[in-house]
């Protein structure tokens, strides 16, 4: 009987023992791996810091480009009065020398001058009408306008 009686517990030993055993490893997982979870979980921050200051660059380098274009823009806007004006005082000038030539107090030449002038003055206010509208469409691409 003795036998028998050391046998059971040798098998309600092993019996326990297997039923333990996967209990054991998920309460020593942890234990083990504490080294590997602090790892992970120190990479994870650092990935998320990483990721918030790209995130904060991306949002001034937008600001960047949003002011950028706006002064663009205002920049454009008060040249065009500075060159509408010059056009209009040109233009003057370009028909009182040709009247200055009908009434012969003027030769052709001055005339001619006064054109070139006028010309030129149209050319840098259509210019400056081209940079304004480039500025338009930066201010409108910063903004979120647009496809690449």
């Amino acid at each position: 009987m003795r036998i028998l009686f050391a046998q059971d517990s040798r098998d309600r030993r092993e019996a326990l023992g297997a039923l333990l055993h996967p209990c054991k490893q998920l309460l020593t997982q942890p234990i083990f791996a504490r080294g590997k979870l602090k790892g992970n979980l120190k990479i994870s921050q650092l990935t998320q810091e990483d990721l918030q200051k790209k995130y904060v660059q991306t949002v001034i380098n937008a600001g960047n480009q949003v002011n950028e274009a706006l002064a663009d823009c205002e920049a454009a806007r008060e040249k065009h009065a500075y060159y509408h004006r010059q056009v209009q005082v040109l233009y003057d000038a370009y028909t009182g020398t040709h009247e200055l030539m009908d009434n012969g107090k003027a030769n052709y030449l001055e005339v001619l001058t006064a054109q070139e002038s006028l010309l030129n003055s149209q050319l840098s206010e259509a210019a400056n009408m081209y940079k304004g509208a480039q500025a338009v469409i930066a201010l409108y691409i910063a903004l979120g306008g647009g496809t690449k």
